[in-house]
């Protein structure tokens, strides 16, 4: 079994049809996500729709592993932000538990 924790709980269920209709001719989805040893789960950095729309269509996503790497692209506020990998691993640890889980 994967467990990942979704960055944020909030989405558009509207949104979540449009990803759903698109990933069923794409396939599974790729995330981008930190590995916690801590919770021993992925902690999603992007995809939150995807990853739902994944969970309602029985597809398990492609983790791309970004554990080690220096800076990463994340959104905040609509904008692209380059954050510190290390920085952002401690906060999503952090907000782990008070987020929404979901298990493939």
């Amino acid at each position: 079994m994967m467990s990942i924790a979704l960055y944020h709980k909030h989405y558009n269920a509207e949104h979540l049809e449009a990803v759903k209709k698109e990933m069923e001719v794409m396939g599974a989805p790729e995330i981008r996500a930190i590995w916690s040893e801590m919770y021993g789960l992925w902690m999603a950095v992007e995809g939150c729709h995807r990853i739902r729309a994944a969970k309602e269509l029985g597809l398990e996503p492609v983790i791309i592993d970004i554990s080690d790497d220096e800076t990463t692209m994340i959104q905040y506020d609509g904008d692209d932000i380059e954050v510190d990998v290390a920085d952002l691993a401690e906060e999503l640890t952090d907000n782990a538990c008070k987020t929404e889980i979901i298990n493939f």
